[in-house]
């Protein structure tokens, strides 16, 4: 946590939920706003409105973003969570996709319509108990995706960073393939 105006605010990957991860991600990837106006959306978001910043000097503001912004972890070094609880059940995960699950993640990846991590972690956790067909199923995996976004952010990055590494495997071998 770090406290900005007095206010404590979450800024660690353990501290914020997948929802809020997601919600800051969108803000930052936002490139019709300036910085400026970034971090003042994230810090709304986090419950401190713009407007108590307005007669703050920018000298200061700035040293207040480098200190939301510290990241004590580093992203690649979290261990992957490979089981979850989630309403009564339990899921399970491992660092590989089938061809499946490639393919919806792909499509999520594409549109990154708001909730595509924790809709990204809704493929990869699965239950024992459940057939594929049931798996697989939209209303499924959107309830699963909504229990998803309430837990740490932390569950999330290795899963994050094996999809985009693979991802991006995929697009420089296509690229290879169409040179030659």
């Amino acid at each position: 946590m770090v406290t900005i105006l007095g206010r404590e605010i979450p800024n660690r990957i353990e501290e914020l939920t997948i929802e809020q991860f997601e919600a800051i991600t969108d803000i930052n990837n936002n490139k019709e706003i300036d910085p400026i106006d970034r971090h003042l959306q994230v810090f709304e978001y986090l419950g401190i409105p713009e407007s108590e910043f307005f007669d703050y000097d920018i000298a200061d503001f700035i040293e207040i973003v480098k200190e939301f912004n510290t990241m004590p972890t580093p992203m690649g070094k979290i261990e992957p969570v490979e089981t979850l609880e989630l309403d009564g059940y339990t899921y399970t995960a491992q660092l590989k996709l089938t061809v499946r699950e490639t393919k919806i993640i792909e499509k999520i990846a594409i549109h990154k319509q708001k909730g595509y991590i924790s809709d990204m972690m809704a493929v990869m956790f699965k239950a024992d108990h459940l057939t594929n067909a049931e798996h697989y199923a939209e209303a499924h995996l959107k309830l699963k995706a909504k229990h998803i976004r309430k837990l740490k952010a932390e569950i999330c990055i290795p899963y994050i960073m094996f999809v985009a590494n693979k991802i991006k495997k995929q697009v420089e071998d296509e690229s290879t393939q169409t040179m030659e």
